[in-house]
């Protein structure tokens, strides 16, 4: 393609061009195993371990905009095991604060899910929106960013929660944002709730 000419990919890793994570540096990614029963998520799918290769990626595509590298590690963790979806689930994902999705440019779990309903072939749909300028959860223990959270998103105005939902967001660690998002999926309407992260800490 043109465009990998003209902006060639290389291995984040060790520089080999071609793939953001070549075929001998993805040895380096640990797949994380599901996650049952965190809220009112039923199951939470990570990809892969939050660590070493896998969070440098993450961390290029938040801040240096590498967005096909989501496409390539979707595709990765597919291949070894695509995740199992009630039939007429719906894909959405975590919101960002307005303000902050302006001056970022775009919200990294928004792109994870397209490219999910890309490949599953299902919808995806805004469901939730952010009304509080949380603090980074970075620096936050888990009862601070539990709390942190809490009553940070509401429903958007004049959505219909479906009865199957999943639920998408780069990085899972202590599960406070997606376990909030989804309370309120489940106040909303709906019946099973999936998570689905790139990563998460293990």
């Amino acid at each position: 393609m043109v465009v990998d000419i003209m902006f060639p990919k290389n291995c984040i890793n060790c520089g080999k061009e071609g793939k953001y994570i070549c075929e001998k540096c993805e040895l380096f990614l640990s797949e994380a195993p599901s996650i049952f029963h965190q809220g009112s998520l039923e199951e939470v799918i990570g990809c892969w371990e939050y660590e070493g290769l896998a969070k440098r990626i993450i961390f290029k595509i938040k801040y240096d905009g590498v967005f096909d590298a989501i496409n390539e590690l979707i595709e990765t963790a597919f291949e070894k095991r695509e995740p199992y979806l009630p039939e007429n689930t719906i894909i959405t994902f975590v919101p960002m604060f307005r303000e902050k999705e302006r001056i970022r440019g775009f919200n990294q779990a928004k792109l994870i899910a397209k490219k999910l309903g890309k490949i599953t072939g299902r919808k995806v749909l805004p469901l939730l929106e952010k009304i509080k300028d949380t603090r980074s959860q970075t620096k936050l223990d888990k009862v601070e960013r539990l709390a942190n959270m809490k009553d940070s998103f509401r429903k958007k105005e004049e959505t219909v929660c479906p009865n199957n939902v999943l639920l998408v967001d780069d990085v899972w660690t202590s599960g406070a944002t997606m376990k909030e998002c989804a309370k309120i999926l489940k106040k909303s309407g709906a019946k099973r709730i999936f998570g689905f992260t790139l990563a998460r800490t293990v």
